[in-house]
């Protein structure tokens, strides 16, 4: 069996809310539809969406998105290739 870690992230409990039972339609557990985006993100070496409008606008307004802005602008982050991201 492959090594598996914990994974946490602090989520709007309305969205929380809403996206859980769009997974239900689905028959996916939030930690099933995580791997599933994760491994979509490995594929794609990329995100597999485009953004809209919107939805970057609701990602600059996240405090915690803006400071990983912030650290890549000013150098502190730098990957060039899923590859080079720790695990």
């Amino acid at each position: 069996m492959a090594k598996t870690t914990l994974l946490r992230a602090r989520v709007d409990i309305a969205r929380k809310t809403r996206a859980e039972k769009i997974l239900g339609r689905y028959g996916l557990t939030p930690a099933q539809a995580i791997n599933v985006f994760y491994a979509k993100v490995a594929e794609t070496n990329g995100l597999p969406f485009d953004l809209r409008p919107s939805e970057t606008q609701d990602l600059l307004a996240d405090p915690e998105f803006r400071t990983f802005l912030a650290r890549l602008k000013s150098g502190q982050v730098n990957y060039r290739n899923s590859d080079e991201i720790p695990a």
